[in-house]
This record gives C-alpha cells, sequence and structure tokens, in this order.
C-alpha cells in the first residue's frame, strides 16, 4: 500500500520512511524541499492521491505560541481536506506525552487544537503521543540556560529514543486506525534535572543544573507527573545510558575534510560504521547548516562542531575558543528544532562577530 509520510525529511521522518521502506511499502516523503507545502497547500492533493495511509510528523517552524497554532490549524486543515478528496483510510499523527497537561504552554495548546482537528475529521485516524527524545535533552537544557547555569525542575520524565518513535510509529502505520491515542515511552522514568545534569556532565559541558521548582518547561510551569505517560503505555527497549554511552563521535578531522570537500563542490559522503549518516553537496551557506542537521541530530558531531566550524564558515576562522564553542551550541539548537529561520538567524549573528574579529566591521 502507498504510505505518505508529511514531514518526511526530519528525524523522525526520515527513519519512519527508512522503516516503512524496509517493511517493503510504497512510502513518500514529503516535504516543502519535495514540493509539497502543507501551508499553502501546494502539492498535497498529488502527493496523497492513492494514498491508504497518510503520517503526520511535520513541525511547526517556530515553538512561538500563535505561529504554531496557526501552523498547525492550517496545515493539518489542508492535509485533511486532500486526504478526504483522495479518500485515504488512516490518518496517523505524532503528538507529545503531556500536551493536554500543560495549557499555560502555546505550543503545546497548538499541539492540542491539531489533534482536536484530526478527532473531529471523518477520516480514521491514530494519534501516538511520544515523550521527549533523547536527541532533545540537550536542546532542554539549552532552553533552560542562562550564562553559565541551567534551570530545571525536578518533576519525572521518560524520555525515548528517535529510533524507537519510528519504529513505533511504523507499527501503528500498517495496523488499522484505533480513532484514539496510542503512547510510547522508554522503558526509564528519570527527574528532569538530575538526567540533564548527568548528561553535561558525560559530555564534560560545565554547564551547572540548578534545581528550580518553577523553571519554566516550553513556557509552563511543571508538576510531578506532567511529562510522563499513562499506565499502558508502550514502552520502548532501548535505555538512555546505553544509547548515549554508544553514539559515536564523528572525529573532528573527518567531518573538516568533507565540510572542506563540500565549499569546493566536491559531493562528500559521510560512513560511519557501514552507515552512510549525511552527503554534504551544496556550497551554500544555509544549505550547508541544515545538511549538518543531519550529523547534529544524531550527536555524531556534537563535539566535533566548533573544530569544524571555521571549514565550514571561513568568516568564522577568526572567532575565540568560546565564541566557536557558543556559536556551535546555538546552531546545534536551531537546527535539531528544525528551525530553519532561526538557523539563518544564528548564521547572520555570528557571521556578524566573525567579521568584526577580523576587522571588517566595527561593532
Amino acid at each position: 500500500m502507498k504510505i505518505v509520510v508529511m514531514g518526511g525529511s526530519g528525524l523522525i521522518g526520515s527513519k519512519l520512511v527508512t522503516k516503512l521502506h524496509e517493511r517493503g511499502h510504497e512510502t513518500l516523503a514529503a516535504s516543502p524541499a519535495s514540493g509539497v507545502n502543507m501551508v499553502t497547500g501546494q502539492g498535497l492533493a498529488a502527493a496523497v492521491d492513492g494514498a491508504s495511509v497518510v503520517v503526520d510528523v511535520s513541525n511547526s517552524p517556530s515553538f512561538e505560541g500563535a505561529a504554531a497554532l496557526e501552523f498547525f490549524q492550517t496545515s493539518t486543515g489542508n492535509l485533511l481536506a486532500a486526504e478526504s478528496a483522495a479518500g485515504v483510510g488512516h490518518h496517523v499523527a505524532l503528538s507529545v506525552v503531556g500536551a493536554d497537561r500543560l495549557p499555560d504552554s502555546g505550543y503545546m495548546r497548538a499541539k492540542v487544537a491539531q489533534e482536536k482537528l484530526i478527532e473531529d475529521s471523518s477520516i480514521p485516524y491514530s494519534i501516538v503521543h511520544a515523550t521527549q527524545f533523547f536527541e532533545f535533552v540537550g536542546r532542554i537544557a539549552d532552553e533552560a540556560t542562562s550564562g553559565d547555569m541551567v534551570r530545571l525542575a525536578h518533576v519525572l520524565i521518560q524520555p525515548i529514543a528517535a529510533e524507537d518513535v519510528a519504529s513505533a510509529l511504523a507499527d501503528v502505520t500498517a495496523g488499522p486506525p484505533v480513532n484514539g491515542v496510542i503512547e510510547v515511552a522508554g522503558p526509564q522514568q528519570f527527574h528532569l534535572d538530575e538526567l540533564v545534569r548527568s548528561t553535561l556532565r558525560k559530555r564534560h559541558d560545565p554547564r551547572e543544573v540548578i534545581t528550580d521548582p518553577h523553571a519554566p518547561y516550553d513556557g509552563a510551569e511543571l508538576h510531578e507527573r506532567t511529562l510522563i505517560p499513562a499506565a499502558g503505555a508502550r514502552l520502548a527497549k532501548t535505555r538512555f545510558g546505553d544509547w548515549l554511552n554508544t553514539a559515536p563521535e564523528l572525529p573532528a578531522d573527518t567531518l573538516v575534510s568533507a565540510v572542506d570537500n563540500a565549499r569546493r563542490g566536491v559531493v562528500t559522503h559521510i560512513t560511519i560504521k557501514d552507515e552512510r549518516v549525511a552527503a554534504i553537496v551544496s556550497e551554500s551557506t544555509l544549505a550547508m547548516a541544515q545538511l549538518l542537521a543531519v550529523l547534529l541530530t544524531s550527536e555524531m558531531a556534537a563535539s566535533a562542531l566548533p573544530a569544524v566550524l571555521p571549514a565550514a564558515f571561513p568568516w568564522a576562522s577568526p572567532m575565540t575558543a568560546d565564541e566557536l564553542k557558543m556559536f556551535a551550541g546555538e546552531l546545534r539548537k536551531a537546527v535539531v528544532a528544525e528551525l530553519p529561520e532561526r538557523v539563518e538567524r544564528v548564521l547572520i549573528d555570528w557571521q556578524a562577530v566573525g567579521e568584526v574579529r577580523a576587522g571588517e566591521r566595527t561593532t
């Protein structure tokens, strides 16, 4: 059967497309890059034509409440209308465990509004609620950082590997609609502040985690069990410690060479443990940053990134080591969040810093 994955080039979407292909399904990865735009409706009708199942793992380009609400309402409305016209028999959507328990978060309110549209449509559906991904622990720390301090509440969290989320979605996609919600989570519960503290130590990150019961999370104050699933949730097998300890690091010299080749127009494939993880092919500054996101989201280049930046962006060469580390952190945060506008803003801001260091402009 034909399955269309909206957001098929993102962290979860790309993994899901691979898993569905491996199961023998005809699968289309749809995204603005492939000419399918859920907000404008461009290419939607053609993409879902003949599809049995449509999976929506797309995300808002902004986490700001009003912008996220507009994105999810418009894109989901357009997608459901196209599915209805095409006779799609199963709509699968990825959402967040605890979204309905965080009314003070504009982004979570937007996700709840998206779910309401799906529930009210005539199309049979399955909504998968996932806990936070292992891959986002760094982003959680970044969002809570002020100076050298990370303020987080001492509340429970039960994170899950992105690979396991994709596996759960593949199972749901291949099955019948449940017309309800399925929750998926990792096998272990942690306290949020302690999890981030231990992860930063593992990565030799000097930031200090401060336990603050009022620290906001996505703009809302958390309670003890806000972020964990209910009893009966589907639990994945991958443990956080195993994932963290086995995530390979990409040697800096390997990535520097690859990016240098890309700047000269040479197509470069990066392979780790017999698995191709990236192909860097563009001389465009913004496009290169987006392509590096493949590595960043997989944790492979986190430690190498500061050393790589001057190779990727020559204007970064005059920066100090501390500035490169800050630049790397902001770029990583933007690309992992899949926010192209923020990526562009980070690049513009740090290019200005590099040019000041080079004496090409004044502050």
